[in-house]
């Protein structure tokens, strides 16, 4: 197996499962709005749930948000200067991706952890659970940021100024 058949794979798994939360989250306000207007009853751990969902969705995703250059970045410098300094930015960026999702893998994770001994308001469970979706998230950015390495092959076609 190779580099980009593993990342390949984690890419279309890490989006499938946000996705997958992300159509869990509406089919939950759908039947939040149903049961608040049409049987006058509101289920108060739905808004607390969807919150959760939200957050789990969108950390899963930004690793294919970075992968396919779909993140807000400016790139007006690294248009306009040279291949060999391009090269550099490049790396820089890569390297400072790299550096800052290790570190909030762990801090999040720590976090997260130190969490457990309190429980959500609405749902019961400990807070820790929801709250790993966020190292969870970073871990797979960093993963993905890793295996995609500086120099990635699709990086031309899709950048933003």
């Amino acid at each position: 197996m190779t580099l980009n058949s593993i990342r390949a794979s984690a890419y279309r798994l890490l989006l499938f499962i946000s996705a997958s939360i992300l159509a869990m989250n509406v089919l939950l306000i759908l039947y939040s709005v149903f049961t608040r207007y049409i049987l006058n009853h509101s289920p108060i751990w739905s808004d607390e749930l969807s919150r959760y969902g939200i957050i789990a969705s969108v950390m899963l995703a930004m690793s294919c948000a970075y992968v396919d250059s779909r993140h807000m970045r400016v790139s007006f410098v690294e248009q306009n200067v040279g291949h060999t300094a391009r090269q550099l930015i490049r790396m820089y960026q890569w390297l400072v991706v790299l550096c800052v999702s290790l570190f909030f893998t762990y801090v999040s994770a720590r976090y997260s952890i130190s969490m457990g001994k309190f429980a959500s308001m609405s749902l019961g469970v400990s807070k820790s659970i929801p709250l790993l979706s966020v190292p969870i998230g970073f871990g797979a950015l960093f993963l993905m940021v890793f295996i995609q390495g500086p120099f990635p092959q699709n990086q031309e076609r899709n950048e933003v100024c």
